[in-house]
């Protein structure tokens, strides 16, 4: 089995399953107390993300819980629910989390913002884990473009995960995902501030995330990943042309490797080194042993799930899903350009596909994906997904984004910036 043979492998080694089941992943920004200073990365003499790490990792152990946390490089922590078949079991433990998440956060007097980008601190306020694998990173995003250290520090997203039958399925469902990103990231942008100042009408974090190293992030599309009926070939040979950051031992050791993904690979043996090379590909969809589709934003308290469950009646629901495929088919290389220039900014104005508005393909995704959440019901036997998110999309649809709405709403406060955040965007669980 040659090198491009065994990481194919890897990625289709699930693909057994006889019920698809879906995870969410959910990012937070951490606050010392009313201040707008994130709590400290690395342990020290305050309570730093580090800490709370241990801590709601220990809670949930104690409660017997599935779910699990992680942090990002600038001491986001990271949620990420076990897998389930229905949302409403994610919601149910991410609702735990939140209980236990306040505990915690009134006890060492934490505030958690919602934003997913960073409204007031720039990053070089914001440390990084003292780890050789973020150093190396960092080093090399200094380079690669203008926004890496933005990514790294200040931003957050919500990241859903997909199990696959088989190769054709896991094929369809990355290009259509691919395809709809940039859609589905002006829906959900949730970023109104940016170092003290109104975002404007900038797609913020899809902005940071493109300008961070353009050899291993932005679409599928943009690398020429854009056959459905081959996608996972083209994105195994394109994975292994991307240069390597790092190289880990199996005990989780960190060193540079100044060579490709496809040498850092072959100088082992074993398939971690596989599992490291996908963990250093950051498109909005990637493939580890489950798809992976990271373009919408963190949503705002209450809304978290929105986004997966907007694009799991897409993406898992038959009929649905082939209407979606056809349509996608049939979008010129000059539409899916057009619709990734329009998602830089959340104006539903913007040009998409077929001259017709972003707008207008945001409307027909959400009817889409009620109707694949009304599948979805009858198939698993599950009750309806569809109150999640109906009423949250229609309010989407008629008022524009959050990134817009906020920025309204903050316009006719009259108030500093950092007060209306704190009144009315920061968890303070200090009454």
């Amino acid at each position: 089995m040659n090198i491009a043979e065994r990481v194919k492998s890897k990625i289709l080694s699930p693909n057994h399953l006889s019920e698809r089941k879906i995870g969410v992943e959910i990012e937070s920004f951490y606050y010392q107390g009313n201040d707008f200073s994130r709590i400290p990365v690395n342990y020290g003499k305050k309570y730093s993300a580090l800490d709370l790490l241990t801590d709601i990792s220990d809670e949930a152990r104690k409660n017997n819980e599935l779910y699990s946390y992680s942090l990002e490089p600038g001491g986001q922590l990271e949620w990420a629910s076990s897998p389930q078949i229905s949302l409403w079991s994610i919601e149910e433990e991410y609702s735990r989390h939140i209980e236990n998440q306040k505990k915690l956060c009134k006890k060492n007097d934490i505030g958690v913002g919602h934003f997913s980008v960073e409204p007031i601190s720039r990053p070089h306020d914001i440390d990084l884990i003292e780890s050789k694998k973020y150093n190396l990173m960092d080093d090399m995003f200094k380079y690669t473009g203008a926004l890496g250290p933005w990514m790294m520090r200040n931003t957050t997203s919500l990241q859903l995960n997909v199990d696959y039958l088989n190769e054709e399925d896991a094929n369809q469902m990355a290009f259509i995902a691919d395809a709809i990103q940039p859609l589905a990231s002006i829906l959900f942008s949730n970023a109104p501030f940016i170092e003290g100042q109104l975002a404007g009408h900038e797609n913020l974090r899809w902005k940071i995330w493109n300008e961070t190293d353009k050899s291993r992030c932005r679409t599928l599309f943009d690398h020429n990943i854009k056959a459905p009926h081959s996608l996972i070939d083209m994105y195994v040979d394109w994975l292994l042309s991307r240069k390597a950051i790092f190289i880990e031992n199996p005990k989780g050791v960190f060193d540079e490797f100044g060579d490709s993904l496809e040498n850092m690979i072959q100088s082992g043996s074993s398939d971690h080194l596989i599992d490291s090379a996908f963990r250093q590909i950051f498109t909005h969809v990637r493939f580890k042993t489950v798809l992976e589709i990271r373009a919408c934003d963190r949503q705002q308290k209450g809304d978290e799930v929105v986004p997966a469950a907007f694009l799991t009646g897409l993406l898992t629901s038959e009929g649905p899903r082939d209407i979606l495929l056809e349509e996608i088919m049939s979008w010129t290389d000059e539409d899916r350009t057009r619709l990734s220039r329009s998602a830089q900014s959340v104006s539903f104005a913007n040009d998409g596909p077929k001259d017709k508005s972003v707008g207008y393909w945001l409307e027909y995704l959400c009817q889409l994906s009620l109707d694949g959440l009304d599948e979805r019901s009858k198939k698993f036997n599950i009750e309806s997904e569809k109150p999640l998110i109906d009423f949250k999309l229609e309010k989407l649809i008629s008022k524009g984004t959050m990134t817009q709405q906020i920025q309204d709403e903050y316009k006719k406060s009259e108030q500093s910036l950092k007060s209306f955040i704190r009144e009315n965007y920061l968890d303070l669980y200090n009454d």
